[in-house]
């Protein structure tokens, strides 16, 4: 079965703006992280939470982390502040 393409909407915590992003469901948590921070020139660390602030394990894919099509994010800054 091919990966499924589908977007998905990220809301950035501090500035309010929001994106929506064409996604695979195979893309890692932290490629999708990559994409943000490339196109919003974000310099600090940030993660990515689901719709229950639950801070989402970059290491996982986008079907594995449960984000599905429609799905809302929340682009914050990294809690805690170190290295992963």
């Amino acid at each position: 079965m091919a990966n499924e393409q589908y977007n998905i909407t990220v809301s950035h915590a501090t500035s309010g703006k929001e994106l929506v992003l064409e996604v695979s469901s195979d893309f890692s948590v932290s490629s999708v992280l990559d994409v943000l921070v490339e196109s919003l020139k974000l310099k600090d660390r940030f993660v990515l939470a689901n719709s229950q602030n639950k801070i989402l394990d970059s290491n996982l894919t986008l079907k594995e982390a449960g984000i599905f099509a429609n799905s809302k994010l929340i682009l914050m800054p990294d809690p805690t502040g170190g290295l992963n």
